[in-house]
């Protein structure tokens, strides 16, 4: 193995690689550790490794470097057991250490391989799984050739049973000559302790039960257990096909070995271009992907559309090879379409020669963890709200107060003050006065501590009566987009200050799209299925009713949003807000039983939804009454509340059921219903995007022999000829009067009318 592969191999380890002096000192300390302890490669190199210990490990490992350089005995402190490791912040955590011996020109160093415990411990139960499952034969030998494993499928290539084999010579799965060669070197070995295995990662023999003899490709390694060497060998039959599959075998082997027990990370190779071309088991469990999906393609696959599209699967193999090491966290995606947030670690192989061979892959799904640290910032930014909400309260009850105080001396002076210019002064202080006031009657809002007077009733009634005053406040700059479902729950909160929410949100967009751009204002039914962390209490699970704010305007950068219903923060210029309109709105949710949510991207626009818990039971299908099939039945749609009532009183003087709707969106809900409308009643200019000959041209696209009838305030020739495209001769001139409305309908319907 080249020094750049062992580089790379080190440096993506997923355990602690140490190395330590005679002397105790570091001489390597690998990325792993840096993660472990805490401490940097520049900390720790040159020093005692005691730093990384607790007491008492700390004294005893510091006896053992004496007693060792007065005697050289080698006392290991812990071989493969569990020891205590000590962070550079003081914190101790639990690791399992296997500690080697290595010599080199007479120097003597140990190796230190450090796997934390913190959260995985290993399982004895899952590693004899693994052995029991393995397609290779495994057995384990001690110093003296005795048989300690022997898994079943050692059992099938031998034909020996374990009862037969275990406690055994292993020579006796030998043919001669290796059987005597074999004996030889454990004799050779105990009496001098060099280690010359028969075999390693090339074919041998061995013989069955049946004396017959097979060739096999055999890897042996070697560790310490409880002070006495043991030997691991893997036993890879070779019988078929073993020329032309022998290199492949051999290097699936070994890779197996070193990542097939690992099952939470994902582990693989890519050649020099990016193709996949190992895939271990915790690849497949990460991804989703089986081995046959994943080897032979490319692995961009695993990367989500945005990343595909800005190049990132080949920028991130340029900085690989260019750096030796691409490290990040990033979102990657799974076989079933659902994303997860990973940590990355791709390493560069390259030869002897620096020739780059191809990378290696380390993927860890890091989504818990992102939750996690997303669930303490939104509990964090909840208390910070909180506590602003408390000392904003708290300031406001004390300058109410101080204006009390004011104000009513001010009333008392202005009782006694006769000339002009005192008047004038009074009526100024007392001006600022309110101006005062009613700063802490925001403040109070924020701080939920405003009187609220709460009441039952309908969203979608609410909005559809602001429309109109919201086209007037922001200009005709702004296009206003109803988008409400129809069938809504009731709610019960305060409708004026719901209004004040609505209205401060859509002013902050119209100064957002500089006074031109669409804002569509939406309400729809939604259902909370896990609680959300509010700042004084939970959101509880359950259903709520949503109105919905999106703009077309500049957007807003994280850290902005991040402070936007803090009191007084704002980013208009100074004198073009006071900060106080979006905390308002805040307090007033919350107060409310609700909590509101914000998206917004920088260039694309911005949304505020505001939630109110819904009266279930209370819905809008349910306050409908009844369809009467004996009467006609007639779809009524005019934008203007007044108006919509009037027409529905008088189409039911007339002996007709009605289905009101405010706005062609509405009309195209209820026709989706099924009910058996008789005929189309719309005003012609409507708001919303869509007029009623728009509208009518739609719903004859579905029910193409709906009788259609138009009514308008202003009638025209061009509007008469676009209305005969619909068969209508003529259009209902507002205000409608009962009597043209019965002759219409009779034209429409035939003498039949409403029966």
């Amino acid at each position: 193995m080249n020094d750049d592969l062992l580089q790379a191999v080190v440096d993506t380890a997923i355990d602690g690689l140490i190395l330590i002096e005679a002397d105790g000192r570091v001489a390597l300390y690998n990325a792993a550790c840096e993660r472990l302890f805490g401490y940097s490669r520049d900390e720790v190199l040159g020093r005692n490794v005691s730093m990384l210990m607790p007491e008492p490990d700390r004294s005893a490992h510091d006896n053992y470097i004496g007693r060792y350089r007065a005697t050289g005995e080698k006392r290991i402190i812990g071989v493969g057991r569990e020891v205590m490791g000590r962070r550079k912040d003081g914190t101790v955590f639990p690791f399992e250490l296997a500690v080697g011996e290595y010599s080199r020109d007479g120097r003597v160093m140990f190796v230190g391989v450090i796997h934390d415990l913190s959260k995985y411990r290993r399982s004895e139960q899952r590693l004899r799984k693994m052995v029991e499952t393995a397609i290779d034969g495994m057995i384990l030998i001690d110093a003296r050739g005795t048989v300690k494993l022997f898994n079943p499928a050692c059992e099938t290539l031998f034909g020996y049973g374990p009862d037969e084999v275990l406690g055994r010579n292993v020579s006796m799965l030998m043919p001669e000559p290796d059987r005597s060669a074999h004996d030889g070197y454990l004799r050779h070995h105990l009496a001098t302790g060099e280690k010359r295995i028969i075999g390693i990662g090339r074919e041998v023999m061995g013989r069955r039960k049946d004396g017959t003899v097979f060739p096999f490709s055999l890897a042996v390694g070697s560790f310490e257990e409880d002070g006495a060497p043991m030997f691991l060998g893997v036993i890879h039959d070779l019988t078929q096909d073993r020329r032309s599959q022998k290199q492949q075998r051999e290097s699936e082997a070994r890779f197996r070995l070193l990542v097939d027990s690992i099952t939470d990370y994902s582990i693989f190779l890519m050649d020099a271009e990016g193709i996949v071309l190992t895939w271990n088991t915790g690849a497949q469990n990460l991804t989703g992907y089986t081995p046959e999906e994943a080897i032979g393609q490319p692995r961009d696959q695993f990367y989500v559309a945005e990343a595909r599209q800005a190049g990132q699967p080949s920028e991130v193999l340029r900085i690989a090879a260019e750096k030796g090491r691409y490290v990040n966290e990033e979102w990657r995606i799974r076989k079933d379409g659902t994303k997860f947030w990973a940590s990355v670690v791709i390493s560069a192989l390259r030869d002897g020669d620096g020739e780059l061979h191809g990378f290696v892959n380390i993927t860890r799904d890091m989504t818990e963890r992102r939750q996690a640290e997303e669930l303490r910032d939104q509990l964090r930014q909840a208390q910070k709200m909180e506590a602003l909400g408390q000392l904003t309260g708290g300031i406001a009850h004390d300058f109410n107060n101080l204006l009390a105080v004011i104000v009513g001396n001010l009333e008392l002076l202005g009782d006694r003050v006769t000339d002009g210019d005192g008047s004038r002064m009074i009526e100024q202080a007392m001006r600022n006065a309110e101006r005062g006031a009613e700063l802490t009657r925001r403040l109070l809002a924020f701080g939920r501590q405003q009187q609220l007077k709460p009441a039952r009733f309908d969203v979608n009634d609410l909005v559809n009566g602001m429309l109109d005053m919201l086209r007037r406040t922001l200009g005709s700059g702004v296009t206003i987009q109803p988008a409400l479902e129809l069938d809504v729950y009731m709610v019960e909160a305060d409708p004026n200050q719901l209004e004040n929410a609505v209205l401060n949100i859509a002013l902050n967009a119209r100064d957002a799209m500089s006074g031109s751009g669409m804002l569509v204002v939406r309400t729809a039914v939604t259902h909370l299925a896990e609680p959300r962390a509010m700042p004084t209490r939970i959101a509880p699970v359950g259903t709520y009713v949503m109105i919905g704010l999106r703009d077309t305007g500049s957007g807003m950068p994280p850290d902005v949003i991040a402070r936007v219903f803090e009191p007084f923060f704002t980013t208009k210029e100074v004198g073009k807000g006071s900060g106080l309109g979006l905390s308002m709105v805040y307090g007033f949710t919350v107060q409310s039983g609700g909590f509101i949510e914000v998206d917004s991207i920088p260039g694309a626009g911005t949304e505020f939804r505001i939630f109110l818990p819904a009266l279930e039971g209370d819905r809008l299908s349910a306050r409908r009454p009844e369809y009467d099939p004996n009467r006609r039945l007639v779809l009524c749609v005019d934008d203007n509340p007044d108006v919509r009532a009037t027409m529905t009183a008088l189409l039911g003087s007339l002996g007709f059921a009605v289905l009101p709707a405010a706005t062609a969106h509405d009309a195209l809900q209820e026709l989706r219903r099924g009910l058996p409308i008789d005929l189309l009643l719309t005003d012609i200019q409507m708001p919303g995007g869509i007029s009623g000959i728009e509208l009518a041209d739609q719903v004859l696209a579905r029910k193409p022999d709906l009788p259609v009838l138009f009514m308008s305030g202003s009638i025209g020739d061009d509007l008469l000829r676009d209305t005969r495209y619909f068969g209508v001769s003529e259009i209902l001139a507002k205000p409608v009067r009962k009597a043209d409305l019965a002759e219409a309908l009779k034209r429409m319907l035939g003498d039949q009318g409403s029966a």
